[in-house]
């Protein structure tokens, strides 16, 4: 073999070079080196055919460049990058991969049942190129079961029976409020939210009656916030366990819906059904003239916002709803926050709820807050949307702010953060958890250390 032809005629050790991945629909021999080997001996043969006949003007030249070497090299760089393609589809990573479990979003999840470590699940890779033997030999690793996509089971419906129970238990709560404060407060929830509702009604739980005068009445505690509470559970379970720790200081009625008990990825469709439950529910209320205020458990409350309600209420500005605005403004359509929503029966208010509840039952790709967002801005049929100071109502940014300047809020939302543990480690890392460690049981001590800190604040 002559030397000139070393680069066209690779020795034999470079074309059997061991381990050499097989494709597995190409012939038994037909390797990578082969495959290189192949273009290789192509461009030698078209070039030296392509030299014979070379043209003098400049734009023949031109051509001949194009014609014979461009282009031919074109074709071998394609189909090499397709063979190094399709040669990597089938190399496997054998490393270990290890998968966090994913928690949860900002209103009803929480955390995902650990598999064999707690919070990772561990697979080792196997693909067709280890089990045809190259590699080395690798031990088939054990059974690694899925993720399964829970089957959408569609935005679950309330019976006659719950709906006029939801109305009644309403209905008591508000004719016990004076004049001043006619209002109560509603949260939803399933049983994945339990140990924050918990956290949220031991929070709660010191905020004595204070009147106008700033006079607080002695032995009046659960008035303002636990007697105007009305927690709905889509389960019967959660209902359970509130009452075996509170009694009736706290109403807590179920929707007798068992079959959304766990906890839901921020985004996937059963968590979009429980939003798109609870616009159903706000708008049974609103159509039956019952003033409330939309909150979340997962929030820290500081102080009592009664006042701060009620003085929204008596205000001379009209208003059909009343809601937050965002730390971080995200544009003219994405400004407000959601909750606490202080909703008070009037047409407006009426509208909008029906507004909302068919865009969010007709779509089941919309978020609540997107809905609210767009009519407020658009001021559907009218609709008055007045907003809380970020001072009264704050969210997750007041955790960056400087301890020194920032201002103490009513509410702070607990937002920013995905997963019901996260969460109850950034309130317990700021003193904002109340529950024992083991029993889930309210530690008073702990709230009375809480309330004497921000009092004065």
């Amino acid at each position: 073999m002559c030397q000139n032809c070393l680069l066209f005629h690779p020795p034999s050790h470079f074309l059997i070079a061991s381990p050499v991945p097989q494709f597995p629909f190409l012939p038994h021999r037909f390797s990578l080196p082969f495959f290189i080997h192949f273009f290789l001996i192509f461009l030698k043969n078209h070039s030296q055919k392509a030299l014979s006949v070379r043209p003098k003007n400049a734009m023949g030249r031109l051509k001949f460049t194009v014609r014979n070497v461009l282009i031919p090299l074109f074709l071998v760089y394609f189909f090499l990058h397709i063979g190094v393609t399709t040669w990597k589809l089938f190399q496997v990573d054998s490393t270990r991969i290890g998968y966090e479990n994913l928690r949860d979003g900002p209103l009803l999840l929480k955390g995902g049942r650990p598999m064999r470590k707690p919070g990772v699940i561990e697979a080792v890779g196997y693909g067709k190129l280890s089990a045809m033997g190259f590699g080395g030999k690798r031990k088939k690793p054990k059974q690694v079961h899925p993720v399964l996509q829970p089957k959408d089971e569609g935005v679950p419906k309330l019976s006659d029976n719950v709906k006029a129970t939801l109305i009644t238990e309403a209905q008591s709560l508000l004719n016990k409020t004076s004049e001043s404060s006619n209002f109560i407060y509603v949260v939803m929830i399933n049983k994945a939210y339990e140990r924050m509702t918990l956290n949220w009604i031991c929070n709660t739980a010191l905020m004595e009656v204070i009147s106008m005068s700033n006079r607080a009445p002695p032995n009046k505690i659960f008035q303002n916030v636990h007697n105007r509470t009305l927690i709905v559970s889509m389960d019967p379970s959660t209902c359970l366990s509130i009452r075996s720790q509170w009694d009736e200081t706290i109403k807590c009625v179920s929707l007798e819906i068992n079959n959304y008990k766990n906890g839901y990825d921020w985004g996937r469709q059963q968590y979009i059904n429980i939003l798109t439950l609870r616009a159903n529910l706000m708008d049974l209320l609103t159509a039956n003239d019952i003033p409330y205020v939309l909150i979340e458990t997962d929030a820290t409350w500081f102080k009592d916002p009664l006042h701060l309600f009620a003085n929204k209420t008596t205000a001379e500005e009209d208003y059909d709803i009343i809601i937050p605005v965002k730390g971080y403004d995200g544009g003219s359509w994405d400004t407000l926050a959601f909750d606490p929503m202080l909703v008070a029966a009037t047409n407006g208010s009426k509208m909008f709820m029906e507004e909302m509840k068919t865009r969010l039952n007709s779509d089941k790709k919309l978020y609540d807050q997107d809905v609210m967002n767009q009519l407020c801005a658009s001021q559907h049929n009218g609709l008055i949307c007045r907003q809380f100071d970020y001072n009264e109502v704050a969210d997750g940014k007041w955790y960056k702010m400087d301890e020194t300047s920032r201002v103490t809020p009513f509410i702070l939302n607990n937002n920013f953060n995905s997963g019901t543990k996260n969460k109850e480690t950034k309130q317990a890392l700021n003193g904002f958890w109340f529950l024992a460690t083991k029993t889930n049981q309210c530690v008073i001590s702990k709230v009375t250390k809480f309330m004497e800190k921000y009092s004065g604040r």
